[in-house]
């Protein structure tokens, strides 16, 4: 299991860490540490469930130990404990470590991999900018929105199995890992000879996606400078658009 090996990685740099600050938002959480390292991570609210029940802990996260809670993405009860747990997981990526993509267009995800006008590009979630740039521009176009009925592009998660075999390139939002779809999404990526993890939930830690069929992980570093604006915007309902100035994009190659 990727998540579990992204756990293993982690655990030795959280060793002595506390939680510091958390907020929650529609769309968005951020999850601090006492020694500044910051993650966000998205807000699957359709999928919570019976919200009174969602985080039995809170009111006293703070000064948990960081590795109790980011033991929350393996054993988590629903998707607001997992995507806090994965919050705690990437703040603690090792990023000055890490060899990014090199593209003189950006570090965005749709710059990471090269696309052919013949491809067929499956879309993993609704990801806003991944389509803008790539409509019009390839073969044939698949979005898959979980819950969604079928209309134009966008498919639902039952067509899956049938259409993403036929992708050439699968852009894949990184959510999946916190509803645990992940692994089941790549064993349909049987064509592709690219898959993205993409979105700021992204565990930018590359060597727990070796072999996976995951070619490059698209994520952000949080910079500590602007946890004030990081924390008041994710309290305000923010979302990632409104965010990212305040993060720096990074796309990764998986060996």
């Amino acid at each position: 299991m990727i998540l579990e090996r992204v756990y293993d990685s982690a655990l030795s740099r959280l060793a002595g860490k506390k939680i510091k600050e958390v907020r929650i938002g529609l769309e968005l959480m951020a999850v601090e540490l006492d020694d500044g390292a910051i993650g966000v991570t998205y807000v699957l609210r359709k999928e919570i469930g019976h919200a009174c029940a969602a985080l039995p802990k809170a009111g006293s996260l703070l000064g948990m130990p960081a590795g109790e809670v980011a033991g929350w993405t393996l054993q988590g009860r629903n998707v607001i404990t997992v995507a806090m747990g994965l919050a705690v997981l990437n703040s603690v990526a090792e990023f000055d470590k890490l060899e990014q993509v090199e593209n003189p267009s950006g570090a965005d995800a749709i710059f990471s991999v090269e696309i052919q006008p013949t491809d067929t590009v499956g879309i993993i979630g609704h990801i806003g900018p991944i389509i803008a740039n790539l409509n019009g521009k390839v073969h044939r176009l698949l979005i898959f929105e979980r819950g969604e009925s079928a209309t134009g592009h966008v498919y639902p998660e039952s067509a899956q199995p049938e259409l993403l075999p036929e992708c050439k390139v699968v852009f894949i939002s990184s959510t999946s890992l916190i509803n645990r779809t992940l692994e089941k999404l790549l064993n349909y990526c049987t064509g592709a000879r690219d898959v993205v993890m993409v979105g700021s939930s992204t565990p930018l830690y590359p060597d727990a996606f070796s072999g996976s069929g995951v070619t490059v992980l698209s994520g952000t570093r949080w910079q500590l400078s602007h946890r004030d604006a990081i924390h008041l915007g994710i309290s305000q309902c923010a979302g990632m658009k409104q965010l990212i100035k305040y993060g720096q994009k990074m796309s990764v190659k998986v060996k």
